[in-house]
């Protein structure tokens, strides 16, 4: 019997002493609602490796997309939130794309006038059938190429893969939304090579680049023609933005200049020529900062070809596979995938290194 000193104190309760229905429920630590909900703000590792499966129970393990979605911490599978359930016809034309181990036997190094070369993919994934983009593009670098690739990752909501990234780095980009403009501001603070070669997650290599392809200090991918006088306009409160504009301002007001767009903003490009523009405009640092929307990043790839022209380094032949609109049934939504889109250019004989598909994100 407690003496009279101790009579306050809360005894510890015996559980086996209460029948079962009626004790307490005791929930895990990492079981804990807010726990769970914590875990997902975590910061991942850049270079994660998770490996899904498209099975009825993998789905079924999370919520469907009316629900909030939550990662379990203490899952030792350690597998990021997937939004939503696909269908079953989803399922079965949107198989989970396996990263390749190695570059292929007959890949090699991309080296020309003596010059190295990096790849950089942009990525943006919203759900695993944007996965399978970026992947599919790793994939078709390493299919011809050895060389470094650099993933930078701009807002993505999820990152499911399955295998192991070779001689690949992963920046999670801390300027959300900032799209195209973010694989030459960290080719300029990193200068991973001499050159480098800009792909979009839905850019994949269809074949190795010919000589003629390089041998320029920077080719467009593709180009297109400015057509409507509002987009000057808009333009020209970017220019505003940047150091020694006086010359930008004027030569982008003089009507009869002719001087093209860069689709995606996409190019191989010296080293130098992007160290240049942003001595000279503080090009990079300054937009960065300003572009966050899809019509902010429209206007870039406007202004990029813009200020190239303006400093003399490209003239009208500025891409290695012409205009946009002239890429077979391009901006059409049945040009999905990676094999659909092969067999159009087939049968239409367009010769170019790069895959061009559209998803509409």
């Amino acid at each position: 019997m407690s003496s009279w000193a101790n009579r306050g104190i809360p005894r510890k309760r015996d559980l086996s002493q209460i029948p079962e229905p009626f004790r307490p429920q005791i929930v895990p630590r990492a079981e804990r609602p807010e726990v769970i909900l914590s875990e997902t703000f975590q910061v991942k590792e850049a270079n994660e490796v998770i490996y899904p499966t498209f099975s009825d129970n993998f789905y079924d393990m999370y919520h469907s997309s009316n629900k909030t979605n939550t990662t379990n911490g203490a899952n030792t599978n350690n597998m990021n939130v997937i939004k939503g359930k696909p269908s079953e016809p989803d399922r079965r034309q949107y198989p989970v794309k396996r990263i390749e181990a190695s570059p292929a036997p007959n890949a090699i190094e991309l080296r020309y006038d003596g010059k190295s070369y990096v790849f950089v993919i942009l990525r943006h994934i919203r759900n695993t059938r944007d996965n399978d983009l970026w992947i599919t593009a790793y994939n078709k670098v390493r299919q011809f190429y050895t060389n470094k690739i650099i993933i930078i990752d701009d807002n993505s909501s999820i990152n499911t893969v399955n295998g192991k990234l070779v001689n690949t780095e992963v920046i999670m980009s801390e300027w959300n939304g900032a799209g195209e403009i973010l694989p030459y501001y960290y080719f300029l603070q990193h200068k991973w090579a001499d050159r480098m070669v800009f792909l979009h997650d839905s850019m994949f290599l269809h074949r190795r680049f010919k000589d003629a392809e390089l041998e320029k200090p920077v080719s467009f991918h593709w180009d297109f023609t400015i057509l409507d006088p509002s987009d000057t306009k808009k333009m020209s409160t970017y220019v505003s933005l940047l150091k020694n504009n006086e010359g930008l301002i004027e030569y982008l007001g003089h009507a009869s200049i002719t001087w093209k767009g860069c689709f995606g903003a996409t190019t191989i490009i010296d080293k130098e020529i992007v160290e240049s523009l942003e001595e000279q405009f503080g090009f990079f640092s300054k937009l960065i900062v300003a572009i966050r929307t899809r019509k902010d990043r429209q206007i870039f790839e406007r202004l990029l070809g813009m200020v190239l022209f303006f400093e003399g380094v490209v003239d009208t032949s500025c891409s290695n596979f012409g205009d946009i609109l002239s890429y077979p049934k391009a901006f059409e939504s049945e040009n999905q995938n990676v094999d659909t889109a092969a067999h159009i250019l087939h049968q239409r004989g367009y010769d170019t290194a790069i895959i061009k598909v559209w998803r509409g994100r």
